[in-house]
């Protein structure tokens, strides 16, 4: 309890300890496009934000954040699909539709039902969306004659060279550089061409440069950002404008709310004329004893009635009339009205969530997110809203499909197989209205 005295130790005002002053959110700088290099065996390579711990922080902020990460789940899920099937094309509709055929290639399709597929797509959609950068590795048989098979490797721990050439994985990137003498050593390992990675491995295969190696696949990364080196995720554009902060200190702002019995909830008015009869100046020798008495008093007094475990309790006080009846010493409990307040912390919580979402590409109604108060309040969607907004998301995740299928497709045309496609299977919501005039469509 915080309290402002008069000079004889009379207490005037009294304020509640009960709310916290420890800072709301951790603040979160905006994200730099350093282009500081580090050395490693003589090869110089790029770092990878401040103190080349860009991903460490990004995973940070994903795992403070329900809605980021709810909505990188779905972008997730939303590419992964039902899986991947091989197809031949066998050529094109009149309204330019693609024909496929499905493939009945025993070897392709144990490939693609396999848990290294599984682990290898799982891992690269993750990767991209979450850091902006997806990383993966080539492994041939003995004679690199074939690809035997491709794999993810987490993005946190990789590192371009600044001529693009070698990769960096597996580094000790806790003080920020590689080390030799660290208990996960770095390996280093040469990257394919940008521009034409296949040209770049059969050039090599020719010069016979691939045996008993592995070789990186050119980085994957966000087709929206330009930069050099590591693209930056979709969700950075939230991050930098503030709305990630926001919805953080939105969230335990509600939160500390509630542990402190939601603000200041009662206005206890007391009669100076109290604190002379319950301590009377005449009884202590300094103000000082008088004011410790007293603090002790009202902490208590504030300890009864605030904190969930006081709800609904009682307080007694008494007094008695003056001469004309009149109660001049009685103490007023008023309760302070906060639901305003409280109404609009939720609507700029959800203002904030739904600026993430955007961010993502994902209609917050796919979600059931919604604006729980303000002016736009009650824009949950309906159940069109969710089915049209699902069947967005996935017509826009071609390019992230694509460019995840890359490396399998280099693979196939590697070992020879000129003719076969990886399409993803998908399930398209539709109507369910039959009635006269409703029409049944099949997408």
């Amino acid at each position: 309890m915080e309290t402002t005295y008069s000079k004889d130790g009379t207490p005037l005002v009294m304020l509640g300890t009960g709310r916290s002053s420890q800072s709301l959110a951790t603040p979160i700088k905006p994200v730099s496009s350093s282009g500081d290099t580090f050395s490693y065996n003589g090869v110089e390579y790029v770092s990878w934000g401040d103190a080349n711990r860009q991903p460490e922080d990004d995973e940070l902020a994903i795992r403070k954040s329900t809605v980021l990460t709810t909505g990188l789940v779905y972008k997730c899920e939303v590419v992964h699909g039902e899986g991947c099937v091989p197809v031949t094309i066998q050529g094109y509709d009149d309204k330019c539709n693609a024909i496929y055929k499905p493939v009945e290639n025993n070897d392709i399709v144990h490939y693609l039902n396999s848990k290294m597929f599984e682990d290898y797509l799982t891992k690269t959609i993750q990767n991209l969306y979450k850091y902006g950068n997806a990383f993966c590795i080539l492994t041939f048989n003995t004679d690199a004659t074939k690809i035997l098979r491709v794999e993810s490797v987490s993005a946190r721990h990789c590192r371009i060279s600044v001529d693009k050439k070698k990769l960096l994985i597996y580094g000790d990137f806790a003080r920020g550089n590689p080390t030799q003498t660290s208990k996960n050593p770095p390996v280093v390992l040469d990257m394919l061409d940008e521009t034409d990675p296949l040209y770049d491995l059969e050039y090599r295969r020719y010069k016979k440069k691939l045996t008993g190696k592995q070789i990186a696949f050119p980085r994957i990364k966000n087709f929206f950002c330009s930069n050099d080196y590591y693209g930056t995720p979709d969700w950075y554009s939230a991050r930098n404008a503030g709305w990630l902060d926001i919805a953080l200190k939105a969230a335990r702002f509600i939160s500390k709310a509630y542990e402190n019995s939601m603000f200041t909830k009662l206005h206890v008015k007391i009669p100076y004329t109290f604190w002379e009869k319950k301590f009377p100046v005449s009884e202590y020798p300094n103000a000082q004893e008088r004011k410790a008495l007293i603090d002790q008093y009202q902490d208590t007094l504030e300890k009864t009635l605030c904190g969930e475990e006081n709800a609904n309790k009682a307080l007694f006080t008494h007094f008695s009339p003056d001469s004309e009846m009149e109660c001049k010493d009685e103490w007023k409990v008023e309760p302070i009205d906060n639901k305003k307040v409280f109404d609009e912390k939720l609507a700029t919580s959800a203002a904030a969530n739904s600026e993430i979402l955007f961010s993502l590409q994902v209609n917050p109604s796919v979600l059931g997110a919604g604006m729980p108060g303000g002016p736009y309040s009650g824009n949950a969607g309906s159940g069109s809203d969710i089915r049209e907004g699902f069947s967005i998301s996935t017509i826009l995740s071609h390019i992230e499909r694509e460019q995840v299928l890359d490396p399998i497709e280099l693979m196939l045309r590697y070992n020879g197989i000129s003719d076969i496609h990886i399409k993803f299977r998908n399930t398209l919501l539709t109507t369910l209205d039959k009635g006269k005039t409703a029409e049944n469509k099949l997408m």
